[in-house]
């Protein structure tokens, strides 16, 4: 019988008010199959993430405070950034790179999706509601990772797509910045109706980012399940290791 495989999800150990979060994430990646390693890149500099990923199978960048605005040239002294960990930001970058060469499936969500897009080159809205107003609301309450907030528009073509068998769906929403100017070598995936980017990929498909949270609700999405299960059999090694 092949082994599941194996997926380190990054977490923050320093964020103890959402650490329910990422346990629903662990559940959600093992019921898709897979076995979930956790990897605290919040307390610590890791100068082993290149043995790590070598032990691995596919990585998820998970979700969280605000990025250093240095990395995309921001300002550094807005008061509506919240939860920014240096030391976080340095190793999942380092990660997602060591994934690449390695040529592991990376998925990012939210906070990883602004990672992703920042350290490629791309910038963010530092705060939707002051910079960029819309009616779509972006950031509900706590409850609102378990229920549907707003609509996204999926690209047929792309992995999300072709992962949940749909090109629109209700997702959750808990963030309160956005991608202003997507990285060159990243296309966008994902957009909600006020244009907002919720998705990307990298051209070679390794990279997908995501901006909702198919971790806190997939317990009671469909979806929401099905995304996690088909992150899940991209970092299977051949078809046999990840059931249905």
């Amino acid at each position: 019988m092949s082994k599941r495989p194996v997926i380190a999800v990054t977490y923050s150990i320093a964020e103890l008010p959402i650490l329910i979060h990422w346990r629903r994430m662990f559940e959600g990646i093992n019921a898709s199959g897979a076995t979930a390693l956790a990897l605290d890149t919040s307390s610590h500099i890791h100068d082993d993430l290149d043995t790590v990923m070598r032990n691995v199978d596919g990585l998820i960048i998970s979700g969280g405070g605000d990025i250093n605005p240095t990395i995309y040239g921001g300002v550094g002294d807005d008061p509506t950034l919240w939860g920014v960990n240096v030391t976080r930001d340095l190793n999942e970058i380092a990660a997602v790179q060591s994934a690449r060469a390695t040529d592991l499936p990376v998925l990012a969500i939210c906070r990883g999706f602004h990672l992703v897009n920042a350290s490629m080159g791309g910038t963010l809205w530092q705060d939707l509601a002051r910079d960029r107003p819309t009616p779509v609301r972006h950031r509900l309450g706590e409850d609102s990772v378990v229920r549907p907030a707003h609509r996204v528009s999926l690209d047929e073509t792309s992995a999300v797509a072709r992962w949940t068998g749909e090109t629109n769906l209700e997702v959750n929403s808990q963030h309160h910045q956005g991608i202003r100017d997507l990285a060159p070598d990243l296309r966008p995936t994902a957009h909600s109706a006020d244009g907002l980017v919720e998705g990307f990929e990298t051209g070679d498909g390794m990279v997908v980012g995501i901006q909702w949270h198919p971790e806190l609700f997939w317990h009671v999405d469909d979806h929401a399940a099905a995304l996690l299960r088909g992150f899940t059999k991209s970092c299977a090694r051949d078809s046999a290791q990840v059931p249905g």
